[in-house]
């Protein structure tokens, strides 16, 4: 059953020509723009005809998303993984490959080991959980879970599923497909009850969402919140019987002309073959740290987001698989972002794309000090504006995503967040999160006792943090307003005259000026140097572009026809929240970050093993 000597698959005759790959995609074979070539990820081919055609097979893909007005779809990163053919013989066979083992990977892992499936998951990071771990909670808005009708919570809809539909599109623009959505209300609080079910899972029920007890009971941080419901989700899967391999990539997808049938991934003893019986699910995340996926997919995030996330290994490898083989695309320009991302581009920093979202000086600038445009304009703040809307919004009525939104609408796309030297003791002082959520993320990390071990990422050690982001020129530090005005490139009687407006705001104690104003615990005056500064902006927090699904998660080419034995989940798939949707009122999806991909990880098992 198995052949590690890669060499002669190399070599094989393949059983089918590249122009009977193309009509099996759907896809005339004609000349189109030249790609990058795309090293490890397919066979080499055996003849300078078959290399010729294999460009051709890539090109012609590429073409047609050009050809549909995806101008960047030939740019190096984001051209189509063209898939290779099957080997002649595998190196090992599963009924299920599951690529990518953050929440919903685990989810449909053991879903489907313990009803009977062989499994194997694989994973590229050294660890479960991706972008789930996290995270620090899951939410169900429109309800129906078993926990959510104990805890007396109806659902913003009271359980009429009509009138949730309505009120989501409403809310994505009406650009939604009903099937997806439909199918979305249909599982999720069945989806819900089986995570929460977990044999040795401990999550508290607060209606719309579920938080671990650990976080609740105040034993741990928001920070990697989720780590204790991971490590429960791969202990029952591997139980289970799932097979879960890490720092294993998936390559590209092997198809035979008709049917997705296994996935070429690469580890460390180097390139095999994972024969896939029944079907591959996609969950691998999204394309937040794939600037020329952003490009071409994102275009207002490319223009508007400061930083890329949520986590670095979110570069869309599989949605390029995918598109490789014939997968539409949905969910075009529809993504959300995390306020007050520190840009550390323009005028210092260490210009990476991607910065931790707690470390210290993000949590000092995520605070509402004076905000101001390029011209000196005050920009808003939201954090206690969206109360009424505090059982809907995951964020439990904070206004994370529209600060964002607005401050990217600004001149520039980006803002300026000013304060003092008060700073240490003024933010404790603000008035900036609802005590009924448990999203602390304005306020600093101070206790070590409660915050798990992370890997370096963030310490309690807040003030030092914010020094190191002095040191590498990230928040700027001045004894003069003349001065921080030049470091942050401002005429310098822009910044003070704002300064002096908005202390004489302070001196009075109410904010008269904004329509939605400030409120007066977080009229702090800036009259104590040295004084501090940072260009802020929205950090890519969840992207909803990605491959096309049906309302049986299958990924479908762009006449609607499903391409056999590929399904995807959240993020990988896209269209949860529509067409053109940027910042993103719901926080990614009506389940929210994690709960998406927890509850498409178990509709795309349950489909699969439905249908296959």
């Amino acid at each position: 059953m198995t052949n590690t000597n890669h060499e002669s698959n190399k070599t094989t005759k393949h059983s089918l020509s590249r122009r009977t790959f193309l009509k099996g995609l759907g896809i005339a074979s004609a000349a189109g723009v030249a790609s990058a070539a795309l090293s490890g990820c397919a066979a080499s081919p055996s003849s300078a005809a078959d290399k010729n055609e294999s460009a051709t097979a890539v090109d012609a893909v590429t073409q047609r998303l050009i050809d549909r007005g995806i101008a960047g779809a030939s740019l190096p990163d984001a051209t189509p993984i063209a898939p290779v053919e099957p080997p002649e013989s595998w190196d090992d066979e599963a009924d299920v490959i599951i690529v990518g083992m953050s929440g919903g990977g685990l989810v449909a892992a053991g879903y489907l080991a313990e009803n009977g499936f062989k499994v194997i998951g694989i994973e590229k990071q050294s660890t479960v959980g991706g972008s789930c771990r996290h995270a620090c909670s899951f939410v169900n808005p429109f309800g129906g879970a078993k926990s959510q009708k104990e805890a007396g919570f109806e659902g913003i809809c009271k359980g009429d599923k009509k009138a949730g539909m309505r009120r989501y599109q409403s809310d994505c623009g009406y650009s939604v497909d009903d099937s997806l959505m439909s199918t979305m209300f249909d599982y999720g609080g069945e989806a819900c009850d089986w995570v929460v079910e977990q044999e040795g899972m401990n999550l508290v029920c607060l209606g719309n969402r579920w938080h671990d007890k650990d976080v609740v009971d105040g034993k741990q941080n928001r920070v990697l919140g989720f780590t204790n419901p991971i490590d429960t989700l791969e202990k029952n899967a591997l139980s289970s019987g799932a097979d879960i391999r890490l720092s294993t990539s998936a390559e590209t997808l092997v198809f035979d002309g008709n049917r997705v049938v296994g996935v070429l991934v690469s580890d460390q003893d180097g390139k095999k073959y994972l024969k896939a019986e029944k079907g591959i699910i996609l969950l691998a995340g999204g394309i937040g740290m794939n600037k020329d996926l952003i490009k071409a997919y994102l275009p207002s995030a490319y223009e508007g987001a400061v930083q890329g996330g949520p986590m670095p290994y979110h570069t869309g490898e599989t949605f390029r698989m995918g598109l490789g083989v014939g997968g539409d695309f949905s969910g075009y320009d529809s993504w959300c972002c995390w306020e007050s991302g520190i840009d550390e581009s323009i005028a210092g920093g260490d210009g990476q794309f991607w910065h931790y979202f707690w470390h210290g000086e993000r949590q000092l600038f995520h605070n509402p000090w004076l905000i101001i445009d390029q011209n000196g304009t005050r920009q808003p703040y939201y954090a206690l504006t969206r109360e009424e809307y505090a059982p809907l919004n995951p964020g439990g009525g904070m206004g994370d995503l529209t600060n964002s939104t607005r401050w990217m609408a600004t001149v520039g796309h980006h803002v300026y967040n000013i304060c003092d030297s008060k700073y240490p003791t003024e933010i404790f002082k603000k008035n900036t999160t609802l005590e009924a959520t448990h999203d602390k993320c304005r306020i600093p990390l101070t206790d070590p006792a409660v915050l798990v071990d992370n890997a370096g990422l963030v310490s309690a050690d807040w003030l030092a943090e914010v020094d190191e982001a002095v040191e590498r020129g990230a928040v700027k530090k001045a004894d003069t307003l003349e001065e921080l005005a030049e470091m942050l490139l401002l005429d310098p009687e822009v910044v003070k005259d704002a300064v002096k407006r908005y202390n004489e705001l302070c001196e009075k104690g109410e904010d008269d000026e904004l329509a939605f104003p400030y409120d007066p615990s977080w009229l702090s005056p800036i009259d104590t140097p040295p004084y501090y500064a940072a260009i802020i902006g929205g950090q890519i927090g969840k992207t909803l572009c990605g491959l096309r699904v049906n309302g049986d998660f299958q990924v479908i080419n762009e006449k609607g026809v499903p391409i056999p034995g590929l399904y995807a989940g959240y993020s990988t798939a896209g269209g949860f929240i529509g067409d053109g949707t940027a910042g993103g009122f719901w926080n990614g999806t009506m389940y929210g970050g994690v709960g998406s991909s927890l509850v498409t990880g178990y509709i795309t098992a349950k489909k699969l093993a439905e249908l296959e």
